[in-house]
């Protein structure tokens, strides 16, 4: 009787085991993960409802911009389509560039103008360009453009945008014009964010942050990275911000590389999934990573070590995000919280960089950088440690790993001490991002 017992029992235990291994490696059907998180997620698109930004405010942008050029002794300041462009002119970083060159001008006198091949003028036209009064320099395909563009406005000095391109500066330098780059001054003036930009970054953060616990809560064994990359971008285009999306998934010790390993890798039972992710919404750029585990996955200890001392170095740099701080001090903050864990060598890159037109833009927490944090700036503080499967053995650990955690931070001291989290919250464990 007892051996019919045992032998019932091993037979059950053994069909168990088999559905498990047969659950956790099936193939998922394609669309299922988008279905599963938008159901969570629908809700939360309500974010997005932020207005972009107003006339009258570029019109602002430009006559600040004019008054630095004329105090630093320069005729105008000019751009290709990028991010610059677009906080003064509404031209679009999403503006597909050419051999042919398409500038936008503003000068020291406010004077809003910009060159354009003849045969682009209708189709440029069209683009939602802000200014006050424009003047449209056209050339010809058998002249050059920047002797045109020399000779229609008489600028002797001009500024040119970080951004643009070498033949750019070594066309006009031809042409007689002296070219000088992007003033710190000026470079800095897109720093400071205005409350109407505060609140696109907050809508695009904070439904990010919602995509990603969104994903968390549907994410199964068996899935791999592009799987979850595929549903995320579905996510963001359903919800109408899908231009600007980008992400980056990794499992386990893929994730020791902090910008990516291999592809096809299928999510098994002990692994990280780390979600690197962010859109866009009226240009400006969301930019969130959380280290998570599925509903039901289990580490061992010492990762989830890990992963709380990963937490603390991150709230210890917020507290930190204050008005004239350095940013070499917020960012010796997360690395000590890191070091005094024996983790400090892993830690392989700054802290955080500004945000906003720009995924990566100014200022920059590192060591190195002794500027201070201003009142209205973004800046990600994304600490991390990477250790690839080489180095877990030293540690006495079985495989690599990564574990990065990232928010947007608003410097400010409204709220009190530290900065304030753009995203909403920060993440709570590897189960709440």
């Amino acid at each position: 009787m007892q051996l019919c017992v045992i032998i019932t029992l091993l037979g059950f235990v053994c069909s168990f085991v088999i559905y498990q291994i047969l659950f956790e490696t099936r193939e998922i059907p394609s669309g299922w993960l988008e279905r599963c998180a938008w159901r969570d997620l629908e809700p939360h698109v309500h974010l997005l409802d932020v207005a972009p930004i107003a006339r009258d405010e570029f019109l602002r942008r430009q006559s600040i911009l004019a008054a630095a050029l004329d105090k630093a002794g320069v005729d105008a300041f000019i751009a290709e389509p990028s991010a610059s462009s677009s906080y003064y002119a509404n031209i679009s970083t999403s503006f597909d560039l050419s051999e042919r060159p398409f500038l936008m001008i503003i000068d020291k006198n406010v004077q809003f103008s910009y060159l354009v091949p003849k045969f682009e003028v209708g189709r440029i036209s069209r683009l939602e360009m802000v200014y006050k009064d424009k003047k449209v320099i056209e050339w010809p395909e058998e002249k050059s453009p920047y002797e045109v563009l020399a000779k229609a406005t008489g600028y002797k000095k001009i500024m040119l945008d970080e951004h643009a391109r070498f033949m750019i500066a070594s066309g006009l330098q031809a042409a007689g014009v002296e070219v000088i780059p992007t003033s710190q001054d000026i470079q800095s003036l897109r720093a400071v964010k205005t409350e109407e930009e505060l609140k696109i970054l907050r809508g695009i953060n904070g439904f990010t942050l919602q995509l990603v616990r969104s994903l968390q809560k549907c994410i199964k064994i068996g899935m791999t990275q592009e799987s979850i990359a595929f549903a995320a971008s579905r996510l963001f285009g359903r919800a109408g911000v899908g231009n600007g999306f980008w992400v980056i998934v990794l499992f386990g010790d893929q994730a020791a590389y902090p910008h990516g390993g291999s592809s096809g890798k299928t999510l098994s039972r002990g692994e990280f999934v780390l979600i690197d992710i962010g859109s866009k919404l009226h240009d400006y750029g969301s930019d969130v990573t959380r280290t998570i585990l599925p509903e039901g996955s289990e580490l061992s200890k010492d990762l989830m070590d890990v992963w709380y001392t990963v937490q603390a170095a991150q709230s210890a740099a917020i507290q930190l995000m204050n008005v004239n701080e350095t940013c070499s001090v917020v960012d010796a903050a997360a690395r000590k919280i890191i070091s005094d864990k024996g983790y400090g060598e892993f830690f392989t890159h700054r802290l955080g960089h500004g945000l906003g037109l720009e995924m990566h833009e100014h200022p920059y927490l590192n060591g190195a950088n002794g500027e201070k944090l201003r009142t209205g700036e973004v800046v990600t503080n994304e600490p991390g440690i990477y250790v690839t499967t080489e180095q877990a053995k030293k540690l006495s650990l079985e495989v690599g790993f990564g574990v990065r955690l990232e928010d947007p931070i608003l410097v400010s001291n409204q709220d009190g001490p530290g900065g304030i989290v753009m995203t909403g919250s920060t993440a709570k464990s590897p189960y709440e991002p």
